[in-house]
């Protein structure tokens, strides 16, 4: 009889963390899938993905402020539409394979002779003579991306340029999406390009720029048992790249499904009834941060409560490694927090390393930071996974390392920390 008592304390101990990291694959799955439309502002994505999240929120016990989940706000925002065609010597390329329009593009419909563009040390200041002495306004420009920096000021007065890019894969971003330029940019894949030469180059896709597109964070929390009207803070981004045309879209597993999830599943977690801490902890889900920080900076500039009741704030973007731990950025400012993470990682044996990190404003840590809270900014590290902002960033295969690791020892941060007020 003891032995199968045993057997089954053993059974119900190894599921409580597969349970998590169940939760959290579930979580993924469903923010990755085509119909949230790479959580972007093409097709409302973000809406989708924000009543997703809100569900889960009530779902699992966690309060609103003031009885809404959603803080909205707007964003400018330049959005790519429709079919997304490039078409070289008549041979169709595929759109996220094979090329980028850059989030900044006009829509375009267009069939060019290109024109080459070859040296390899045109300046700025070249550039502008070249374009003085041709008219470029009606032409595309064939050229490598060490000439990158001559399309973000177009001095070539060019109607569009065509980067043949050396990094494989390609990856897109939108930040620069938040004005539309003149001119368009396509980023080519080196070997997409015919050997014999390129007799014509046909474009063609829609555009549109929203000056306010209304989104929304989604911010929830718990009561601590003690203190509640002091916080904890968990956040992460929920947002990713969107779409690229009506076919193709941009997962966003490890940036930042993998964030979300597991601020959804410390949620989940600290919702449960006897497992809240002291102070009271929110979980706050930002939109905007691929445009620039845009829903964080809201958010620091209009906080749901008083940013002096944050005791400490830990940002979660790209956590889906942690085959060689985890970075704590801000660590070196915030030595005892760190500290404490260290100390608790090596009790325990969770991560291979808990490494420090200057202060840097490379995430939606960095407005709260700029504005007096203590906040870090965690990511993992390994090589069993390199996906960054492409169209196989997906959930399948995102290996998530180190998540239950580290979910343990931001568990046992939040006890000790709030263990730590006593002393």
């Amino acid at each position: 009889m003891r032995a199968w008592i045993f057997v089954l304390f053993a059974f119900l101990g190894s599921t409580g963390w597969s349970q998590d990291i169940t939760y959290a694959r579930d979580i993924l799955d469903k923010l990755t899938s085509p119909g949230m439309h790479g959580r972007g502002y093409y097709k409302k994505g973000d809406k989708k993905a924000a009543r997703f999240i809100k569900r889960e929120f009530r779902k699992n016990g966690i309060h609103a402020f003031e009885g809404n989940y959603f803080q909205k706000f707007d964003l400018p925002i330049n959005t790519i539409r429709g079919r997304v065609e490039l078409t070289i010597n008549n041979r169709k390329l595929d759109p996220g394979q094979d090329f980028l329009i850059a989030a900044f593009s006009p829509g375009m419909h267009r069939t060019f002779t290109p024109l080459w563009l070859t040296g390899d040390s045109l300046d700025a200041a070249s550039a502008e003579h070249l374009h003085e002495k041709y008219d470029l306004s009606e032409r595309i420009i064939i050229t490598g991306s060490h000439h990158k920096k001559l399309t973000r000021g177009n001095y070539l007065n060019a109607h569009a340029i065509i980067l043949k890019d050396e990094e494989e894969p390609l990856w897109w971003h939108v930040s620069n999406g938040r004005e539309q330029a003149d001119h368009v940019v396509i980023d080519l894949k080196k070997d997409a390009l015919p050997e014999g030469g390129v007799e014509s180059v046909e474009v063609r896709y829609r555009s549109r720029y929203i000056e306010k597109y209304r989104t929304q964070n989604v911010i929830g929390f718990i009561k601590g048992h003690a203190e509640p009207d002091s916080f904890l803070v968990f956040t992460a981004h929920y947002d990713h790249l969107g779409r690229m045309g009506k076919e193709t879209y941009f997962p966003g597993a490890n940036d930042n499904a993998s964030g979300t999830a597991m601020v959804m599943d410390l949620a989940r977690f600290f919702g449960e009834p006897g497992n809240a801490p002291a102070y009271s902890v929110a979980f706050m889900l930002f939109a905007g941060e691929e445009a620039g920080l845009e829903g964080s900076r809201y958010c620091a500039d209009n906080p749901p409560f008083p940013l002096s009741r944050i005791k400490f704030l830990i940002n979660l973007d790209m956590i889906g490694t942690g085959s060689e731990g985890i970075t704590v950025v801000n660590g070196t400012v915030f030595k005892k927090a760190f500290g404490c993470l260290q100390r608790i990682n090596k009790d325990k044996g969770y991560l291979a390393e808990v490494k420090v990190r200057d202060e840097s404003c490379n995430s939606d840590h960095c407005p709260f930071y700029q504005k007096g809270v203590p906040s870090v900014f965690i990511y993992t590290r390994g090589k069993e996974y390199s996906e960054y902002h492409t169209i196989t960033d997906m959930a399948e295969d995102l290996p998530l390392t180190g998540y239950e690791d580290l979910f343990g020892l931001l568990v046992d941060f939040v006890h000790s920390f709030a263990e730590g007020r006593k002393k």
